[in-house]
């Protein structure tokens, strides 16, 4: 009797002569993953067993691109990325974390979960994700920009022009700012010789769906990224969503890589949202500002 195959072998089984046949599909499936590209995972909890890491992109010189794949796609996916003992890397805010294995792939067994009506499954791996991380990388760890130090309060009058200077031009009052919720991050991004200072804004107030929208509509988040410029520290992003709940959901930072291998790190949001875990933006520093070079809106259900 023959020795059962190894994860390595069982892939190249599955990928050995694939390129000749008829399914279109699974050629260019099968030729994305001979070529082992890095993957970038979120995270989703609440789920029974435990947290998933869920594949939504391929990272590295080629950029930030959307992992797209069909049924036997996903199967090899799995054998070669997400079983037992797959090595990931977790990132807390910008700090690459010690890697973490996975204790079982989505299809290594019965399967470790279903979508109803689902025809094409994005697939998920068991993993023990340490709190507070929300992005995980297969592969090495990007590499990593020196720390940029800041002065003893700059951080401070960075913050104090926002409710003056930036906040009124958002639609959001300086006697209003002060009952938002705000979280600061000092992200050293290596997009320039000194830190990003990244700025979220939550509006605290439900406002029920069935109203209308405020006499003056104030936005529910606001998002402020400053850099430093001749004159100190100004916007080089904002981002706010006005009215009531039937608004899109507000976005929350969920950390910042380097995603393409530029040396220069990305920054990261996603949804304050349940019903949306995967959904991700990315935003990359040219020109003096932060834009917006990455969308991904799709659930787990896929086809």
């Amino acid at each position: 009797m023959s020795a059962p195959l190894g994860a390595c072998e069982r892939v190249q089984t599955t990928l050995k002569g694939t390129l000749g046949t008829d399914d279109p599909a699974w050629q260019g499936d099968s030729t994305l993953l001979a070529g082992k590209p890095s993957v970038l995972y979120r995270v989703v909890r609440g789920e029974p067993g435990g947290p998933r890491a869920v594949p939504i992109a391929t990272i590295g010189a080629r950029g930030l691109r959307a992992l797209t794949l069909g049924n036997r796609g996903w199967r090899a996916f799995d054998l070669a990325y997400l079983q037992r003992g797959a090595a990931l890397i977790p990132y807390r805010a910008n700090e690459p974390l010690a890697p973490v294995a996975s204790t079982r792939g989505m299809w290594e067994g019965a399967p470790l979960d279903t979508v109803s009506r689902c025809t094409v499954v994005l697939p998920a791996a068991l993993v023990p994700i340490p709190e507070g991380v929300e992005l995980l990388t297969s592969g090495d760890p990007p590499a990593r920009p020196a720390p940029a130090g800041l002065r003893d309060g700059t951080i401070q009058q960075a913050l104090e022009t926002i409710p003056t200077l930036i906040a009124p031009t958002a639609g959001v009052p300086l006697s209003m700012i002060s009952r938002y919720r705000r979280q600061v991050f000092v992200a050293s991004t290596g997009a320039s010789a000194t830190p990003t200072i990244v700025v979220t804004y939550d509006d605290p107030e439900v406002v029920s769906d069935s109203i209308r929208p405020y006499p003056t509509p104030r936005p529910r988040p606001l998002i402020v990224v400053m850099d430093k410029g001749l004159y100190g520290y100004k916007p080089s992003y904002t981002f706010s969503t006005l009215g009531n709940n039937r608004t899109p959901p507000r976005r929350r930072f969920l950390g910042f890589l380097d995603a393409d291998g530029d040396g220069k790190r990305e920054l990261f949001f996603g949804l304050h949202a349940d019903a949306f875990p995967l959904v991700t933006y990315a935003l990359r520093f040219r020109a003096d500002a932060w834009t917006e070079v990455f969308t991904y809106e799709r659930q787990r259900c896929q086809g």
